[in-house]
């Protein structure tokens, strides 16, 4: 390296601009036998430390198969943009011949530091034709002081693998202490560009201040390129001689986990408080039993509110207007019970229709009192049904979910980051009963998007957190399907529609040697109640136990979403179970041996048409035969 006066330096400076300038345009012509391969590039030296505002000279040389110079061979030299950059470094050429020994020289020329404490690097880099480009590198400073670092694995980390490689790190004026291996990231901006290494190789960080303290750090790399041992070593600057690289051991003790591979999870959801809609889905089943004549009071809304004129099955919801169902609908009406309290203990809502009482207006017999009275013969029946248990089984159906799902892992390209993607399994429901059962697979309940992939998971402090991601889970659809399988049953239902039926179809009416059941039976009661002919209410009613499974099956809609309405994100402490780091696990739920871990936990938002839900929840998982 030379010294230059400062008028000289910023004349030579300007001519070898000028010069780099003139040589740009003038590419050279390629020899008539430019070589495809075979060639190997050299730099002498390999490194180089140039003071601010000096130059310093780097000789390639290119030899062929046999290790002989080629003479007069052309060479292109730059400076990479991903080996550091010096706004005011140039070259004196960007094209070369090689001269008869082989080699071409190119000046690199630098200008002023912003700080003169810290050293910068960038690289010259070398090209020709048929061989593999090769770099120096170059580092500006003001200290004529270095230091050798040879990272080094502690002794039986590792029960499986081995280092390949080190990504070495020099914090200028840091302290191990203040640098997270676990987190390199996070400090990588202080630090000069990171140096891979082979294993058992050593390299030299030049430029380093005699004074304070300076931090090496090193991540062990296996074949893959997966950090799995990490350490730091602090350098004193007082110990540093002058033009003399000290040596320095970087012992790399610290493990990290490997966690790629395919992982069970288990997750648990608790709906505390409960969802919004669940109090309006409650109210709409409730209506099964919350009158004493229930479900005669119902039944008789329904057909009332199909009779008025012009409404649409879908569009009554069994809500009767007065002086809408024409004359038949009058004619009821005026047989109706007087309004009465409903069953202690219900829930009351404003769309609630009133309960009616054992007497009409004019103390005689009420229509819901005849009509209560065609379940006679099959109160027993209807008793067993417990429909008046509908509430309560709802409440326990949504107090949460369980959800079992699949896991994979992959590293990613920075440290201590994975590749993620979750898949959905399957949806439980502990609140119902496992007879006949609770548990239900994706597939089965028709879930669209049951898989997030491209989740970019990272390891910090011990905890695997996973950013927001999303299924979708359709809780209104999953639920009531849930509910038909298990609530709907037990009662002898596979779905809403059958169950209407099933209970209306209890009612009785003899007609001669002839028993109606169902809507016959009711048309045969009301009609003869009001002095009219057959068939006066027999549609009505059809129309009107539509409209009631259509309303009950829809109370669950609410809780649906568009597209993902199942998004969470969350985190889970991973576990060291031993030396071996393939039995690393994340979010342990109990004690395994002698180690004992809490689970992970999640936020949840749940996206309906009601509005949106969060929930929270807690989740672990374990590794299958590919985890590492």
């Amino acid at each position: 390296m030379t010294v230059l006066p400062t008028a000289l330096r910023c004349a030579f400076l300007l001519s070898a601009m000028v010069m780099a300038g003139c040589r740009m345009s003038t590419p050279l012509p390629l020899p008539d036998a430019a070589r495809a391969a075979g060639l190997t590039l050299e730099a002498v030296p390999a490194g180089l430390e140039i003071r601010p505002g000096s130059s310093g000279s780097v000789r390639f040389t290119v030899r062929d198969e046999a290790g002989q110079p080629v003479a007069y061979y052309p060479l292109d030299f730059g400076l990479p943009p991903d080996c550091g950059v010096l706004a005011s470094a140039i070259l004196s050429t960007q094209r070369s011949l090689t001269d008869a020994s082989g080699a071409a020289v190119v000046e690199v020329i630098v200008g002023p530091l912003a700080n003169n404490e810290r050293p910068t690097e960038f690289c010259v880099e070398a090209t020709c034709p048929g061989a593999i480009a090769v770099r120096a590198k170059i580092v500006v400073t003001t200290s004529t002081y270095s230091v050798k670092i040879l990272p080094l694995p502690a002794e039986g980390l590792l029960s499986y693998g081995t280092v390949a490689a080190t990504q070495l790190y020099f914090f200028d004026s840091l302290a191990c202490a203040d640098v997270d291996v676990y987190d390199i990231d996070s400090a990588a901006e202080q630090a000069r560009a990171p140096v891979v290494v082979p294993a058992n190789d050593t390299t030299v960080f030049r430029g380093v201040a005699p004074s304070g303290v300076h931090a090496v750090a090193g991540l062990g790399l296996d074949d893959n390129a997966v950090v799995r041992v990490a350490g730091c070593v602090d350098i004193q600057g007082s110990a540093l001689v002058e033009s003399i690289p000290i040596r320095a051991v970087l012992l790399m003790d610290r493990l990290f986990p490997a966690l790629s591979g395919t992982y069970a999870v288990l997750s648990d959801f608790q709906f505390t408080p409960a969802p919004p809609a669940l109090a309006a889905i409650r109210s709409t089943w409730q209506q099964w039993a919350r009158c004493p004549f229930d479900p005669a009071r119902l039944w008789l809304d329904c057909t009332l509110a199909a009779l008025a004129t012009g409404a649409s099955p879908a569009a009554n919801a069994c809500v009767p207007v007065p002086g809408a169902g024409g004359e038949i609908g009058d004619l009821l009406q005026a047989r109706r019970g007087i309004p009465i309290a409903p069953l202690a203990g219900t829930l009351a809502t404003p769309a609630d229709t009133p309960c009616r009482g054992a007497v009409d207006g004019d103390g005689k017999p009420s229509l819901e009192q005849a009509i209560d009275a065609l379940f006679a013969g099959e109160r027993a029946q209807v008793a067993a049904m417990n429909l008046g248990a509908f509430p309560a089984e709802l409440a326990a159906l949504l107090s949460g979910i369980h959800l079992d799902s699949q896991l994979r892992l992959a590293p990613a390209n920075a440290a201590n980051s994975y590749w993620a993607e979750h898949a959905l399994r399957n949806v439980t429901f502990p609140g119902l009963p496992v007879v006949p059962r609770n548990s239900y697979g994706a597939l089965e309940l028709g879930l669209p998007v049951t898989v997030a992939s491209g989740i970019l998971a990272t390891l910090k402090a011990d905890q695997l957190s996973l950013p927001v991601h999303g299924f979708t889970l359709r809780l209104g659809t999953s639920s009531r399907y849930a509910f038909e399988l298990s609530s709907l049953k037990s009662r002898g239902a596979t779905d809403v529609g059958s169950l209407v039926k099933a209970v209306f179809n209890l009612a009785q009416w003899s007609d001669g040697p002839t028993v109606l059941t169902g809507c016959a039976a009711l048309d045969a009661l009301a009609c003869t109640q009001i002095a009219q002919s057959r068939d006066c209410v027999v549609d009505a009613c059809e129309a009107g136990l539509e409209t009631l499974t259509d309303m009950l099956a829809d109370a669950f809609a609410s809780l649906d979403g568009v597209g993902l309405d199942f998004q969470l994100d969350g985190s889970a402490p991973v576990v060291y179970l031993g030396a071996d780091s393939r039995t690393n696990a994340p979010g342990i739920p109990g004690g395994t041996g002698a180690v004992v871990a809490g689970p992970g936990l999640w936020s949840a938002s749940i996206e309906a048409r009601s509005g949106s839900y969060v929930a929270w929840g807690s989740w672990s998982a374990s590794g299958t035969s590919d985890s590492q």
